[in-house]
Parts: structure tokens; C-alpha cells; sequence
């Protein structure tokens, strides 16, 4: 069965993006399965420490992946955290990750448990909701003009987008545009950022989009490559890989819309790039971060960068040769380590859930009962109306201080992830906070499903679950405050973004007309 591809014209609801997701997971489900099958056996006969977390680790996120493919018709989300939650959970075991080998097999158990309720409760919340909630009508605020026979106008408005919030992101790095954000109200500059995001967001998934679909012509192409590397380029000169994927996410969902197709080759590139410089970040770090200040993050000029870049390379190949010392010491029998973080290392939440496990061990630390959950709410108030409110990260930090991972003093020099499902264990303890946390999500996605699912794919509710979408394949390691916090700090400057751009209608099918 070849993959349903999408059909990007004025009348592609979100809804047909689902049945591309759900044919593309009838035809790899069973070949995924009998992979994961084939590793799991690999694991037990080579008696690797895990392996029985890895199975039930497996197990849940096909039990949601299984669940998803038979009736979902909305914004794929569910089938993007099953595939999330394998990696994350189950790749740390499969790479015998160093942070987790001081954990017991039955910690390790737990864990896997964990995960398999938590799975499995978001799979029982979303078949719930599913069958509970009516699907929205049609009825939508669309691009205006969307009634045109041609996607040039679309192509238009995300190239502008793009130049947009390049040439604001230009003046900005030459110090031009200061004189006037110092006129601004205190809490002003975290509003802008947001607002620039959701503008370049919004311009790299339509150019992208028409670009998996081939509607974009050579010269609109050639913007959004160079946007890219450019906004990428400033972004990270601090030497904070995170905060380029706002825009990588963007680029990958838009091709994935637009053509119905993983797009391997973005990825691949992607990958490899960040790998590369991952490998010298923390070299460069410890160079340049003020490890006694709060806001140690430095700031370049454009004229500084390419020399930071150059000396960011030459850190990433020493990295490189250190490994490669390394294997060749421990084929010799002479065991070190070379310092640093892999991508791998990165992505692994398993070590936080078995850290809280340990924690909360017979007659140690008590569960929070819920209060991370609780500072959600003030965390909502826009600063520049509350200047004094809480950190967006204070339930991060209130679980690391509560658990001993962090002092209060080190939380105002680097923050330490969570996941949502370790602070679910933090708060209510086991399999309460997994099944809780697991049904809530799985609820609160089929709702939005049935929200969005006959909504157009060009208009603000499009925009919008695009940006939910986005917000949620990047947090694997955020806690529910921070995740929350920061998808309402996008979707809002969405709205003020697409608002001029839209019209309230009720689209007509061709065969209506």
C-alpha cells in the first residue's frame, strides 16, 4: 500500500493530513512491531540490563500508535508522542546510556511500567474522547482570498513572513533597533521574541509546505534556505543548540505536510550538523558562560560570530579525536571516558523517571501532590502585567530542589529536565501519576482533533495546530508548566500574526459550488 499523499489546494482540511499519517502507519506498523520484537529478543540473549523495560517500553507506545491508526482524524499528535516517548525512554536502554547502568534491573523494571501505563492511559483518554466528542463543522477563519484557484498568494505571505522576521532578527543582532526597545514597558522583550517566533514559524511552515508540495519557485526557495541557515546561524551562536528548533520543527512539519513524506534528506542534514556541533558546545561554553551569573548566556554582534563558529568547529573535531582516542584506549583495555554529551545522552528521559524512582524509594522523599500543577496558572499572566511572577521553569525547579537533584542557589545558573511523565511519578507517585497524566493528555488531544479536524489546513486554526504540534514534538524534557506556559505564550502572537490575513467563512467543497 503505497502512502496517501496530501492534497494541498484551498480546500485541504487538517483532517486529511491524518489519513496520510494513518496510512503511512498501516504500512509500517507490523514491520515496526517485528523490528522492536527482533531488538527486544537481541537484548534478552545478550542479557543486557533493561531489557524488560525495553519491551514494556515498546509495547506502550505501539499499544498508541495501534490505537491511533484505526480512528484518527485530526491533528496527529498522539502517534508523534508514541514515537517520542519510544526514543526517549526506550533509545537510552538500546545505547546501554552510562546514566542509567547504576540503576538496578527492577528499577529499571519500573520504569518500564511506568511507561507502559502511561501509554496505555493515553490510549484509554483518547478512545474515550474520541467516541464522546462530536467533531466542529467547517466553519473557520481561512486565508482571505482562499477562494483563488492558485497558492501564489500563499507562497507570498510566508515568503514575507520569513523576510520579515529575518531583517527584524538583522537589526536587532546590529544593536539598530535598542534606542527603541528601551522605550518599551518592562516584560516588552519577552512579548517581542514570542511574537518574531510565531512570525518566522509561520513563514517557514507555508514556504516549506508549498516546498514538499513543489509549488515554490526557485527564488522563494532560495529565501527560505538562506532564512533558515541565517535565523539558525544567530540563534544558536550562544552556543544553545535548543533554540534552533523552533524553526528546524517548523521546516520538517511544513515538508511533511505539504508532501505526505518523512523528509529523510532534512533530517539527515539536520543531524548531522547539530551532532557535529554538539560535540563542542560544552567546550565553548565554559569559555564564554559568566558560570556566576544568572544571565550567563552571551550575547555576539554579527562581526564576532564567524570567529565563535570557527573556534566552535575546531572544539567539535578536537571532540571528535578524543573519542576516537578513547576507543582506541579501551580496545586496548585502558578504560576512559572523554567528556561531553552526545545527541543520544540528550534525548534520554529514562534517566529522570529512574532517578525519581530511586528517590522515592520505601521511607524516602514524599510525593509533591501535585503542586508543580498548581503554579500553572499564575505562570499564564503575562509579565509585562505581573513583572514579579514566578520563573517559567518553577516547577522544574521546585521538583529539583525538592528531590536533592539541585540546590535553590544552582537553579539560577542552568535548569535540570524532567519529562512530563517522571514530574507525573513526582507528584503522585507510581502508576497514579503515570495513568492521571497519560488519560488528561489522551483526552485533551482528542479533543483537539475534534476541534481542528474539518478546519482548513490555510487559515488560523491551521496556524494554530500547527504551532501546538510544534510546541509539543519539542518537549520531551519539559515539565507540564514550562510546555503549557510556552504553547500559550505561542498561540496567542499566532493569532495576532494570521488575524489580518483571515476571514471567518464557511468553505464550500467543489462539489457544493
Amino acid at each position: 500500500m503505497r502512502a496517501a499523499k496530501l492534497t494541498l489546494d484551498r480546500y485541504a482540511e487538517i483532517g486529511t493530513l491524518a489519513q496520510s499519517v494513518r496510512t503511512l502507519l498501516t504500512r509500517w506498523f507490523w514491520p515496526l512491531a517485528l523490528c522492536l520484537g527482533m531488538v527486544t529478543a537481541a537484548l534478552f540473549l545478550r542479557g543486557q540490563p533493561g531489557s524488560i523495560a525495553f519491551a514494556l517500553i515498546s509495547l506502550g507506545s505501539l499499544i498508541v500508535l495501534g490505537v491511533w491508526r484505526g480512528s484518527g482524524e485530526g491533528l496527529p499528535i498522539l502517534p508523534m508522542l508514541a514515537v517520542q516517548t519510544l526514543i526517549a525512554y526506550g533509545l537510552p536502554i538500546l545505547l546501554s546510556n552510562e546514566t542509567i547502568v547504576r540503576f538496578s534491573e527492577s528499577d529499571m523494571t519500573k520504569a518500564g511500567l511506568e511507561v507502559l501505563f502511561y501509554c496505555g492511559a493515553m490510549a484509554v483518554g483518547w478512545s474515550i474522547g474520541m467516541m464522546q466528542i462530536a467533531t466542529s463543522s467547517r466553519t473557520c477563519y481561512a486565508l482571505q482570498g482562499f477562494e483563488e484557484k492558485s497558492m501564489a498568494k500563499v507562497g507570498r505571505l510566508g515568503v514575507s513572513l520569513l523576510v520579515a522576521g529575518a531583517s527584524v532578527e538583522l537589526l536587532r543582532s546590529l544593536h539598530l533597533l535598542d534606542f527603541i526597545l528601551a522605550l518599551l514597558p518592562p516584560g516588552s522583550n519577552s512579548i517581542i521574541n514570542v511574537l518574531l517566533s510565531a512570525v518566522s514559524a509561520c513563514g517557514f511552515f507555508l514556504s516549506s509546505m508549498l516546498v514538499g508540495k513543489g509549488l515554490l519557485g526557485p527564488t522563494a526557495r532560495l529565501v527560505l534556505w538562506s532564512v533558515l541557515a541565517f535565523q539558525c546561524y544567530v540563534s544558536a551562536s550562544g552556543f544553545l543548540l535548543s533554540s534552533t528548533m523552533t524553526m528546524i520543527f517548523s521546516v520538517l512539519i511544513g515538508l511533511f505536510w505539504g508532501s505526505g513524506r518523512v523528509p529523510w534528506r532534512f533530517i539527515i542534514v539536520v543531524l548531522a550538523v547539530l551532532s557535529f556541533l554538539n560535540l563542542g558546545k560544552f567546550t565553548m561554553r565554559e569559555r564564554y558562560w559568566k558560570q556566576d551569573d544568572a544571565q550567563g548566556v552571551p550575547q555576539f554582534t554579527l562581526a564576532e560570530m564567524p570567529g565563535h563558529y570557527a573556534e566552535w568547529i575546531e572544539a567539535s573535531v578536537d571532540a571528535i579525536n578524543a573519542e576516537s582516542a578513547n576507543a582506541r584506549n579501551v580496545f586496548a583495555g585502558q578504560e576512559k571516558k572523554a567528556e561531553g554529551q552526545s545527541m543520544a545522552d540528550r534525548v534520554n528521559n529514562l534517566q529522570n523517571l529512574l532517578f525519581v524512582i530511586d528517590a522515592m524509594g520505601p521511607g524516602q522523599i514524599k510525593p509533591l501532590g501535585g503542586a508543580t500543577y498548581s503554579l500553572i496558572p499564575p505562570l499564564l499572566v503575562p509579565r509585562i502585567l505581573w513583572s514579579e511572577k514566578p520563573r517559567t521553569h518553577e516547577g522544574q525547579i521546585l521538583l529539583n530542589v525538592h528531590f536533592g537533584r539541585q540546590d535553590l542557589q544552582s537553579t539560577m545558573k542552568t535548569f535540570i529536565a524532567w519529562g512530563l511523565l517522571p514530574e507525573a511519578y513526582g507528584n503522585f507517585g507510581p502508576i497514579a501519576g503515570a495513568i492521571i497524566v497519560g488519560a488528561c493528555i489522551g483526552l485533551f488531544f482528542a479533543w483537539i482533533e475534534k476541534l481542528v479536524a474539518r478546519k482548513l489546513l490555510l487559515s488560523m486554526e491551521g496556524f494554530l495546530s500547527f504551532t501546538l504540534f510544534l510546541g509539543m514534538a519539542n518537549s520531551f524534557e519539559m515539565v507540564a508548566s514550562v510546555l503549557i506556559t510556552s504553547i500559550f505564550q505561542s498561540l496567542f502572537p499566532v493569532i495576532l500574526a494570521s488575524k489580518p490575513f483571515v476571514e471567518w467563512v464557511t468553505p464550500k467543497l467543489p462539489s457544493e459550488t
